[in-house]
């Protein structure tokens, strides 16, 4: 039997070409492996070890280890098996995420905005005052603050976000087309729910393209506890503060291209889209609009002149008309205004044509309704207009402060589209949010 030293080096070697060929990384993976071999390898731990050789990384090794290292280094090699996948987890801010292909592997930049999220929204105090000031004045349980993630895969976002958020102040709900991702997310929930905060976090199989889909994520909101409250739209019926989606967004040229741990072992149906990977947006961004809460009556109406304004006149002289801009700012706060493309606001029209034309018609046929609530609605939001008239009117118009859509890009290339398409949906308000690699990752939307 070969020594450790010399296993070490032999795996290393082998690992280096799947490595980008970094002999640092493959020295980082092969220690990842290392540990988990002993950790799967602990009731064997009695039997015969591996010699040394005058003292190894790691001690010796007993010969299950050794066999379940070779064979989690041919995985890499032979398969090119994502590393998570044999590790069977992946960290995620202070979570522990369990992976299972295909479903998707959380990556390092969805962390990142998913940690900034996070801290955007506990530093706004509009987000969780009322509940706060209910917890000291009634024993009766307040509203929370409802968040919905669409295409959530793994369910790493909302685990995540439920992780930092305050105790008992949120209720999040994830969902996903394919079946395999909803039992790994409700897995992942029970595995991570001593970490949760005692916020409620759940996961339903649905169809976003479905006829009735917006209906179907406004239902989850009343069999969770079924309590109405700040959140209500005065028909007992609850509705999100929230809606984050990392939708597929790659395109299906793009698919040749992708590194073998993507394009061989995860679903292609959570990573590629048509239309250049932008079909999503626009339908996400229009569901949104339905699924909020809804605004004090002035900010409405301004959103619904925004969302049924057509590409041209996005872009006229009119004083109520919303530039068409985007506000771009990276992790150091850095910000910059930038033209979007009219050309860009032509593609959306074409893509989207029947989501404006769906959304208009049901502006049409809500629109008594909205007017005999809309008394109510101002008197509710008497006690943050101060404040939400700062957040609209301020002097930085466009950037975000309270974030009601949040998506994931695949970079640069889809700013102005995704951007254009939050903006005809009504969102008046859009922000550029980068990475710590200066790609830009997500687009922000508040109305």
């Amino acid at each position: 039997m070969r020594p450790t030293t010399e296993l070490v080096r032999i795996w290393t070697e082998a690992l280096v070409p799947v490595c980008n060929n970094s002999k640092s990384h493959a020295s980082q993976e092969l220690k990842w492996l290392l540990q988990h071999a002993k950790h799967q390898s602990r009731p064997s731990l009695a039997a015969g070890s591996v010699a040394t050789g005058g003292g190894g990384k790691g001690g010796s090794l007993s010969e299950k280890e050794v066999e379940l290292m070779q064979g989690y280094v041919d995985e890499r090699v032979k398969t090119r098996k994502p590393l998570q996948y044999i590790l069977g987890t992946q960290p995620f801010m202070d979570l522990e995420i369990l992976t299972r292909p295909p479903t998707l592997i959380p990556r390092w930049e969805t962390e990142e905005w998913t940690a900034r999220l996070a801290t955007t929204l506990k530093s706004n105090p509009l987000i969780f005052r009322q509940r706060h000031q209910q917890q000291i004045t009634s024993t009766t349980l307040p509203p929370r603050f409802n968040i919905l993630d669409i295409c959530s895969g793994s369910g790493c976002i909302p685990l995540g976000l439920a992780s930092a958020l305050p105790l008992g102040s949120s209720r999040l709900f994830g969902v996903d087309i394919h079946p395999k991702a909803v039992q790994l997310a409700r897995e992942n929930a029970a595995h991570n729910q001593a970490l949760l905060n005692q916020n409620l976090v759940s996961f339903y199989q649905a169809d976003l393209l479905a006829p009735n889909a917006v209906d179907q994520f406004l239902s989850w909101l009343e069999d969770d506890h079924g309590s109405c409250g700040v959140n209500s739209t005065g028909k007992g019926q609850e509705r999100y503060n929230l809606i984050i989606s990392n939708p597929p967004y790659i395109a299906h040229s793009e698919y040749e291209s992708l590194e073998p741990e993507v394009a061989q072992w995860e679903d292609p149906k959570a990573l590629l889209a048509d239309r250049e990977g932008l079909v999503f947006y626009p339908r996400i961004a229009h569901m949104a609009m339905e699924l909020l809460h809804r605004q004090p009556a002035d900010s409405r109406s301004s959103s619904s002149s925004s969302s049924s304004s057509s590409p041209t006149s996005s872009s006229s002289s009119s004083p109520s008309s919303v530039p068409p801009s985007v506000v771009v700012e990276d992790q150091n706060s850095k910000r910059l205004t930038r033209e979007l493309d009219p050309r860009t606001l032509e593609r959306i029209d074409s893509l989207d044509h029947d989501e404006q034309q769906y959304h208009s018609d049901n502006s049409n046929s809500n629109h008594n309704s909205d007017n005999s609530r809309r008394a109510q609605e101002n008197e509710e939001a008497a006690e943050d207009e101060d404040v939400e008239r700062t957040w609209r009117n301020g002097p930085e118009l466009d950037r975000v402060k309270i974030p009601e859509l949040v998506f994931e890009i695949g970079g640069d290339h889809q700013v102005d589209f995704v951007s254009a398409a939050v903006r005809q949906a009504g969102f008046r308000r859009v922000q550029v949010w980068k990475d710590l690699a200066d790609r830009a990752r997500c687009i922000v939307g508040a109305r």
